[in-house]
């Protein structure tokens, strides 16, 4: 992982935007230039942006030689709150969000572990009801603010949740028109771009969008290389399509197939409208 790419990662597992990170110690575009590895960033001016927000300098520099070190605290909380959400099981996400709750003391959640746990809750209940007005706008300032790539990517795949759906196709059109301009083909940045365009058509059905975003979403994927990796939202895109354009017959042969391969799950909150 490139010092560019672990800042990236930090400042968005923190909550704060480009103009937040950089602190006034260098400008808002040079810092941009140094998350995309333009600019190289001189180590004492690095040091001093992340004393500036007390982020662990050793635990920033593991991060840059070690690639599998994700950066999350309550990596034990993270995990459970994502097998709550696959499982899409309420109760046990109400027992995290309490336990989050009476911890106390200096152990307040940090900005990742809150948009983790309603990012889960806003997934599971396909709304964005719950989500308070100002995390929906600090997530949506983050969002903007953002040049896109993988991390981006992949914030805007599950963020997407907490955006009215005008807002959404704005930043989902933009993430698009990047990956369209530079595409590339890794797995990941093929995951997370592929999951945008799904997690956005499953916010369209439920808010009852404009047939003009769906087909930009369902366009997009379409466009993308075929890759086994992202075969099932290639699956997902084709149910989508299918509803949207009224065509009964293919929806119920994808959901007849996602029920025999075990992943009706991923659409069943659109099996019960």
């Amino acid at each position: 992982m490139t010092i560019g790419e672990a800042l990236k990662q930090t400042r968005l597992h923190a909550g704060l935007t480009q103009e937040e990170m950089a602190a006034g110690i260098i400008s808002e575009s040079f810092y941009s230039k140094v998350e995309r590895d333009i600019h190289e960033i001189d180590a004492n001016v690095l040091i001093k942006i992340l004393a500036k927000h007390h982020f662990d300098v050793v635990s920033f520099f593991s991060q840059v030689n070690n690639s599998d070190n994700t950066l999350e605290p309550d990596f034990d909380l993270m995990n459970q709150i994502s097998f709550a959400q696959n499982r899409k099981d309420l109760k046990k996400l109400d027992e995290i969000a309490a336990k989050i709750a009476n911890r106390g003391g200096t152990r307040q959640p940090s900005f990742w572990l809150k948009f983790r746990l309603e990012n889960a809750y806003g997934w599971v209940l396909h709304s964005d009801k719950r989500i308070s007005p100002e995390l929906k706008r600090k997530v949506k300032a983050i969002i903007i603010d953002e040049d896109w790539n993988r991390t981006a990517y992949h914030y805007l795949s599950q963020a997407v949740i907490f955006l009215d759906i005008d807002d959404a196709y704005q930043l989902v059109n933009s993430a698009f028109r990047s990956y369209e301009k530079n595409p590339a083909t890794d797995t990941f940045t093929l995951q997370f771009v592929a999951m945008i365009a799904v997690n956005f058509l499953n916010c369209c059905f439920h808010k009852n969008a404009s047939k003009k975003y769906t087909d930009r979403a369902i366009q997009f994927l379409r466009e993308l290389p075929v890759d086994g990796a992202i075969g099932i939202n290639s699956v997902l895109g084709t149910y989508y399509e299918a509803i949207f354009n009224g065509d009964a017959k293919t929806a119920e042969k994808v959901v007849d197939v996602l029920k025999k391969s075990g992943y009706v799950s991923l659409i069943e909150d659109t099996l019960k409208k």
